[in-house]
């Protein structure tokens, strides 16, 4: 199972924030599911912005939901 370390959060939470989003990230047994939570300016490039930061970890984005707020990468 591909887990992100937790050393890379900051230059996640730093991608989301310059598309006007936070980012949270729920690890469990099972793996990691992140969240996205929108802010007055959000911009939908964050969706490619955070599937080419995984792809460089050897991980998929996988979206939970159509507002793409949840997802897991593995």
């Amino acid at each position: 199972m591909a887990v992100l370390s937790i050393a890379e959060m900051p230059k996640l939470k730093e991608i989301a924030v310059k598309y006007g989003f936070n980012i949270h990230l729920h690890d469990a047994c099972g793996g990691q599911a992140f969240s996205l939570e929108p802010g007055e300016n959000t911009d939908d490039g964050i969706y490619h912005a955070l599937e080419q930061f995984f792809s460089e970890h050897k991980m998929t984005v996988r979206y939970f939901d159509e507002k793409k707020l949840n997802f897991s990468a593995k």
